[in-house]
C-alpha cells in the first residue's frame, strides 16, 4: 500500500513538473519560422541549447505571452494619446507629434523579461536561472552592424555602427524637429538598459552606443509641458521592449 502511494505521489509530481515547464518559440536570425522548444524547466534549458552557441547574447530578448499582451495594450494606448495631442496642435508641432506616432506604430513590442541571458552567467548564478512556466518567445542572432536613431529627428532609422562614434556624432547627421529636447537624448542599449546622455554644446558627454542600440530624442517638457515628460517615459519603455530587428 505504501509503495502504491509513493508511486501515485511520484506520478503527480512528474505531472506537476510537466505542467510547470515552459514552452518557448525560438526565433533565430535568418529563419522564417521559430523553433519550438517544449518542457523547458529552467532558463538554462533554453539559452544553453548547443544550436544557440554562436548567438550574440547582449542583444537577445526573451518575453512572456501575458506580458506581451500588456505591452501591446500600452502601445495602442500611447498611439491614441499621440493622435489626440497631434489634433490639438498645428503646423510643425503637429508634424513632429505625427512623426513620433508613426515611429511608435512601427515598433514591434513584446513582454520582454529584463534578465541576463548569457548562458555562462545563467549557469553560475543560481538566481539567474529561474524556473519557466507558461509560453515564451526568444529572439537571438548575430551581433548587429547598426545603431537606430528615433524620435523627433529629421531622419529616423538605422545608421551604420562605427566604433568610437558617440551619441552626438550620430545626431549631428540630422536636424531636430519642432519641440525636440536639445539638451539630452536617451540611449537604449541592446540589453534594455537605458542612459540619459547630455548632448548640448554646454553639457556634452562622450558616450558610445553599442551596436544594436537605439538613440531616442524625445519631447522637451520645458516647451510642451509636464504631460510630455510622462509621454517620453512611456515611449522609452516601449523601446526597451522592442523585438530585435536584426
Amino acid at each position: 500500500m505504501r509503495l502504491l502511494s509513493a508511486t501515485v505521489l511520484l506520478l503527480c509530481f512528474a505531472s506537476s513538473l510537466a505542467q510547470a515547464a515552459g514552452n518557448v518559440n525560438v526565433y533565430m536570425a535568418g529563419d522564417s519560422k521559430p523553433k519550438v522548444l517544449t518542457n523547458a524547466a529552467r532558463l538554462i534549458d533554453v539559452v544553453g541549447q548547443p544550436r544557440l552557441a554562436q548567438s550574440w547574447w547582449p542583444g537577445a530578448v526573451i518575453s512572456e505571452r501575458q506580458a506581451t499582451a500588456l505591452e501591446e495594450q500600452r502601445q495602442q494606448a500611447l498611439l491614441g494619446r499621440l493622435s489626440a495631442l497631434a489634433a490639438e496642435e498645428e503646423g510643425d508641432d503637429a508634424a513632429a507629434i505625427n512623426s513620433m506616432r508613426r515611429q511608435v506604430q512601427a515598433l514591434r513590442v513584446t513582454g520582454r523579461q529584463l534578465i541576463n541571458l548569457d548562458p555562462d552567467y545563467v549557469r553560475i548564478k543560481t538566481r539567474a536561472n529561474p524556473p519557466l512556466e507558461g509560453e515564451y518567445s526568444l529572439w537571438v542572432g548575430p551581433r548587429p552592424a547598426t545603431v537606430t536613431v528615433l524620435g523627433l529627428v529629421s531622419q529616423p532609422g538605422k545608421k551604420p555602427f562605427t566604433p568610437g562614434r558617440d551619441v552626438v556624432s550620430y545626431l549631428d547627421e540630422m536636424s531636430l524637429l519642432s519641440g525636440a529636447e536639445k539638451s539630452d537624448a536617451w540611449l537604449i542599449y541592446p540589453n534594455g538598459r537605458t542612459e540619459k546622455v547630455p548632448v548640448a554644446y554646454w553639457n556634452r558627454r562622450h558616450v558610445e552606443p553599442m551596436p544594436g542600440s537605439v538613440i531616442f530624442v524625445g519631447f522637451a517638457p520645458a516647451l510642451w509641458g509636464d504631460r510630455y515628460e510622462v509621454l517620453n517615459a512611456d515611449i522609452l519603455r516601449l523601446l526597451t521592449h522592442r523585438i530585435p530587428e536584426e
